[in-house]
């Protein structure tokens, strides 16, 4: 069988946050209609992973009733900061003003930091990585950014602050770290001279990454520093997925080839054993209430269950061949495994190692992935994905072993017109369906359609869809930047800050309704000499070959210079053209393309005649729509038909 892999007026207390001091907190209370809100901010100075000093900010709201005071949740706060530019006090009207104003989504009204936003990643076939911003408004732009990469990217993962991404490149036999902040590429690691890295896991605590060098018997394991040193690892040979326990204490590797399961020491990297699982390991899942890794086999019939302390299999549960991915639920006690071939998933209770329920998902499903309440799984033979509600689990918990497995019911939900396989390249390892923040949906890609679909539950059919902006998606990823409720009434996010001073964090709630406006000082390392670096962009919009005339193709070209080397900036592949007609009345968008070094050039149909406004965009290089002049060009009326026949 082939090896398928797709595998916040009021009282202010200012305090200077010190960077050298590790954590430093600033504590403001505000209470209003019986509601009493603390924001905490904290703070502490780290090394990021290239090396530079960053203050880190982290910011806490409590939320309880001011009579009681009984911690209050479910509430849904929402939070924006906003650098003052000048000293004056913030007012009441004025918050109300910044709320409304950031609340709209335009891109001219963003807040400095938004606490309530999350932007989806794509890893794209053109060795790309997209990031969109699904929460702006849809007559504005959202892609937030894009970066390119040297090589084709086949897996990532993503540190918990949203900060690093980490992508693995097997033809550049490299790992690409980016700053998903910035939106930029930073570095790439080196994993040895014709290694294939592909399967990367961030171990629990984030000391270290580990990655699988495939058709070899060694991974790399490398330390998120200042350009790491990258150690070579001997496990067995194949194919290479990796896992830990939760405490990041054991690391547990498959080998494909060798059909083995290696069990490492994963703060020293030394193997301490290796067990034999046969025909085709593919995939180990630490299971909570069982302490126990689940291995599946691509070629089997068997479920291994391991004991990693013991370094035994004390377990077999008989699942049918064809096994592509297995999952713990959020609750760690039944797992799900998808049987590629029979099209079904079965699930199994940790509790008893006995399967107890089974549903029939959707052709050749490949991925699973869960919400708060359901499994989602995509297939590759289907256009349509397939949900099952989890809850349907209840009435079975606590059920004897032997007693009859029961069918769940199944809901399949349109999600393009073709379905994965039939764009057979675009098939890849990392995830194609990912949980959104509010957990009552998903967003799942389409790499046919170069679109990404959002499904909410208990709807029919996808609630909208989101451009690629022309790109095939090979993975997809939600960078979650929102208020986590982390405790019943406690809620957190981690905070980037760009620029020092006075920042105004707007606090609103809709349910008890509270709007407050606290004002916090931001101090410390934020690399703003590497902000600088960022190349500044002049742009030259260059003579028009002929007269525009309405309702008819103008070609625009600019030439983008570097401001200090004065020399073409090639290699941009989101410089966008906005063309519009003073005040606003009609707009369009169009890619500009590179046609030759520096110069970038776009077709645009003006509608009728008059005077139009010209601007650009291109979010990798920093450059926005805001803050740059307005260029301007006067569209004659349209040509006679023959005249404009003549000219094609």
């Amino acid at each position: 069988m082939k090896l398928k892999y797709s595998v916040l007026n009021g009282l202010l207390l200012m305090v200077a946050l010190k960077a050298d001091i590790g954590f430093a907190k600033n504590v403001q209370e505000h209470v209003e209609n019986n509601l009493q809100l603390q924001l905490t901010l904290s703070s502490k100075a780290t090394i990021n992973p290239v090396g530079d000093t960053n203050t880190n900010y982290r910011i806490t709201l409590r939320t309880t009733d001011a009579t009681t005071h009984q911690s209050v949740g479910n509430i849904n706060p929402r939070a924006w900061l906003s650098l003052r530019r000048s000293e004056q006090v913030a007012v009441e009207t004025s918050c109300e003003a910044k709320v409304r104003s950031f609340a709209s989504g335009k891109l001219t009204t963003r807040a400095d930091v938004d606490l309530n936003s999350y932007l989806l990643i794509t890893l794209n076939q053109d060795k790309t990585v997209a990031l969109i911003n699904p929460q702006i408004s849809w007559s504005n732009s959202q892609l937030a950014g894009i970066v390119q990469l040297p090589e084709q990217g086949l897996d990532w993962v993503l540190t918990k602050d949203g900060k690093w991404l980490y992508v693995t490149m097997p033809e550049a036999s490299a790992v690409a770290l980016i700053d998903a902040t910035t939106h930029s590429l930073v570095t790439t690691i080196a994993t040895g001279s014709g290694s294939k890295p592909t399967r990367i896991a961030l171990t629990p605590d984030e000391q270290s990454l580990w990655v699988g060098l495939d058709h070899t018997p060694t991974i790399a394991v490398f330390d998120r520093g200042e350009k790491p040193k990258v150690k070579i690892v001997s496990v067995n040979e194949g194919l290479h997925q990796i896992s830990f326990t939760p405490d990041s204490r054991i690391a547990v590797v498959t080998n494909t080839a060798a059909n083995t399961v290696s069990i490492l020491d994963a703060t020293t990297q030394k193997k301490l054993g290796d067990i034999e699982v046969p025909n085709t390991p593919l995939k180990a899942v630490w299971v909570e209430k069982a302490e126990r890794f689940y291995v599946s086999s691509l070629n089997d019939t068997q479920l291994r269950v391991i004991d990693p302390d013991k370094r035994v299999v004390d377990g077999q549960i008989e699942v049918g061949r064809g096994i592509v991915d297995i999952a713990s639920d959020p609750q760690g006690r039944y797992l799900w495994v998808v049987n590629q071939l029979e099209a079904k998933t079965t699930v199994i209770d940790s509790a008893t190692n006995t399967k107890v329920a089974f549903a029939n998902v959707t052709a050749e499903p490949d991925q699973i992935a869960f919400t708060a309440d359901y499994a989602y799984f995509r297939g590759l033979g289907s256009e349509k994905f397939a949900l099952v509600n989890r809850k349907q689990l209840e009435r079975i918990a606590g059920g004897k072993p032997g007693e009859k497995i029961i069918e769940l019911s199944v809901t399949q939900i349109q999600a393009g017109e073709k379905a994965p396989a039939t764009l057979p390249d675009a098939v890849g390892v990392a995830a194609m369906i990912v949980s959104v923040p509010e957990q009552n949906g998903v967003m799942i890609a389409s790499a046919p359609g170069r679109t990404i679909y959002y499904y909410v539950e208990g709807m029919m059919v996808p609630m909208g869809t989101f451009d690629n902006y022309r790109r095939i998606p090979r993975a997809l990823m939600i960078l979650n930047r929102s208020l986590q409720e982390t405790a019943p009434g406690v809620f957190e996010a981690p905070v980037s800050i760009e620029k020092t001073g006075n920042y105004d964090i707007a606090v609103m709630i809709d349910q008890p309704r509270l709007l407050h406006c606290f004002t916090a000082k931001f101090e410390g390392e934020f690399n703003n000499d590497k902000q600088k670096e960022q190349t500044k962009i002049m742009l030259e919009l260059l003579p028009l070959k002929d007269q525009p005339h309405a309702s008819a193709e103008t070609f625009i070209s600019y030439k983008l210079r570097d401001a200090s080397t004065k020399q073409p900036v090639t290699g941009i592949q989101d410089a966008r053209l906005l063309a519009f007609e003073p005040p606003g009345l009609w707009q369009k968008r169009e890619w500009l393309q590179e046609v030759e070094k520096g110069i970038y050039q776009a077709t645009v149909i003006f509608p009728h005649a008059g005077r139009f406004n010209l601007l650009i965009e291109a979010l990798s290089k920093r450059l926005e729509f805001t803050g740059q002049s307005l260029q301007m060009v006067e569209v004659q009326d349209s040509l006679p038909k023959s005249q404009r026949l003549e000219q094609k």
